[in-house]
């Protein structure tokens, strides 16, 4: 098999797709953002066939500036964000659009109201509780409001699994890529069968539900159509699809638990590996079956990152609504440079990054975001800044917790994804979180080659060892003490303004209107 990998990393704003060779490196990038569709409702989706065309052009793209022949690809890796569901038939074809994990629809079609005893077997068995808004809920959705398409459906599936089956011609899914749709038994690794007990007491429809396939088994050749798409050899074959925080923390080298990686892409997302299944479901953190073997890897989503950033350039900055200047090429490095004018602490301005939501270890849907303590001499400079210091005091508010869980001390996090092109905001999270900082170059495809690494070690082109050797260093932040005292006093005062006020967003739904 040659031992060339196209790696694909579908997050939840844009797509990514990089060549990687038999050496683990990246040799070409290519990508586009995919618009996501907000709904009256709460509801929020996106197109799959926008997945599928994109895909298909950022991979020519990727191949052609890689300087290898097509003939030379022998290995596609998928990633992708999760919780978000799609009906699809039987070849992985979408039959309406995805209902995206920061959908609230669910909620109004399913009110799960487990007793304590209930609640406590779920989180035996599985490590999560059904809720309305996950997975569960978005099964009802596409039930209650696209029946055709529940009717006609193959499977209801994940992103990662569409698009294997779209590159396959037939749908699978593993352990790993189900575990939103709380179906399968996550106390011992492997599994390749739906537990009867989780679905009958979640109701999941077994018929709907993909086969499952071993963790770290190949799903199968690209079809002829697939080959063409892509630009690759038609005998390439496509490993084990899987959820975008195990790629976060191979990505990161967080294959183990002496390691703490942190992804700040559309999210921010902090990843390792433990020996065991674990859960704090207070604080949102559990554990899911790793592709690495009998491996599970630590759900810390800690909510809006770079995206956070996104909104304040296009929304604040930049607006499309005639009020402001048109965005530009260099809009995201302007409002950068002015952030970095502004002192640590952003003279007052507090930024709550909370847009869609806290989650871990906050674990409010209600909670909303937005600027505090502004005055009337704070200025766009100080806002720019205090989103970079939100984002990471959010994380700072975690880490005690997923170290906790760990069992571990950290001494260094490890920070790739689309927000590590800032060296700024390196030294922000160092600030943040008291500890080193080492961000990684080229951080935007972080996750594709955390794909592509795990699907050469799937394939035996890498050994296990082998797999954080190929992670190049930007640069080593260290913290400054004064600004750590600052941004410590800061953390504080975020984890005091959501304590106080989620009872107040709990009165609104996502619009301010009161139910």
């Amino acid at each position: 098999m040659t031992a060339h990998v196209l790696a694909v990393d579908l997050g939840s704003t844009g797509i990514k797709v990089a060549v990687v060779d038999d050496v683990a490196k990246v040799r070409a990038v290519a990508g586009e953002v995919i618009p996501l569709i907000f709904l009256d409702g709460g509801g929020v989706e996106q197109d799959p066939r926008v997945w599928w065309d994109a895909l298909g052009r950022c991979a020519r793209r990727a191949v052609a500036d890689s300087g290898l022949r097509p003939t030379d690809i022998g290995i596609v890796a998928v990633t992708s964000q999760y919780t978000s569901t799609t009906a699809v038939d039987a070849t992985g074809h979408p039959l309406g659009n995805t209902v995206m994990w920061m959908d609230e629809r669910g909620s109004r079609h399913y009110r799960p109201n487990f007793t304590a005893e209930q609640t406590d077997r779920w989180i035996e068995v599985h490590g999560a509780v059904p809720y309305g808004n996950g997975d569960v809920g978005h099964v009802h959705v596409i039930r209650h409001e696209w029946p055709d398409a529940y009717a006609a459906a193959s499977a209801l599936v994940e992103p990662m699994d569409l698009l294997a089956a779209r590159l396959t011609g037939h749908v699978t899914a593993t352990q790993n890529t189900m575990f939103p749709m709380l179906s399968v038994d996550n106390r011992t690794w492997g599994l390749t069968e739906y537990s009867d007990e989780l679905l009958i007491m979640s109701g999941m429809p077994a018929d709907k539900l993909p086969p499952l396939v071993p963790l770290g088994q190949p799903r199968g050749t690209v079809t002829s159509e697939a080959a063409g798409h892509l630009d690759v050899s038609p005998s390439a074959v496509v490993t084990g699809a899987t959820i975008d925080s195990v790629t976060s923390a191979i990505g990161t080298g967080a294959i183990s638990d002496d390691c703490c990686g942190l992804i700040i892409g559309t999210t921010a997302v902090m990843a390792t590996h433990l020996p065991s299944k674990r859960h704090d479901i207070e604080h949102g953190l559990t554990t899911a079956p790793s592709p690495l073997p009998h491996q599970w890897f630590l759900v810390a989503e800690n909510g809006i990152g770079g995206k956070a950033l996104d909104v304040f350039v296009n929304q604040f900055v930049y607006p499309d609504d005639g009020l402001g200047h048109a965005v530009h090429d260099g809009a995201y490095s302007a409002v950068l440079d002015a952030a970095a004018s502004a002192p640590c602490g952003s003279n007052g301005v507090l930024f709550l990054p909370w847009l869609v939501g806290s989650m871990a270890p906050g674990k409010s849907r209600h909670v909303r975001g937005g600027f505090v303590n502004f005055g009337l001499t704070s200025t766009r400079a100080d806002m720019a800044r205090a989103v970079l210091e939100g984002v990471a005091m959010n994380v700072a508010w975690l880490l005690p917790y997923f170290s906790a869980l760990a069992g571990r001390t950290y001494e260094q996090i490890t920070f790739g994804g689309g927000g590590a092109a800032s060296s700024l905001w390196g030294q922000v999270l160092s600030d943040a979180t008291g500890l080193p900082v080492r961000r990684l170059a080229q951080p935007s495809c972080t996750n594709a080659h955390g794909a592509a690494l795990l699907a050469l070690y799937e394939t035996g082109a890498l050994s296990m060892a082998d797999l954080s050797k190929f992670l190049v260093t930007a640069e080593l932040h260290e913290p400054r003490d004064a600004d750590h005292r600052i941004l410590v006093a800061r953390t504080h005062s975020l984890i005091d303004f959501h304590t106080r006020n989620v009872p107040f967003f709990e009165t609104f739904d996502s619009k301010g209107h009161t139910p």
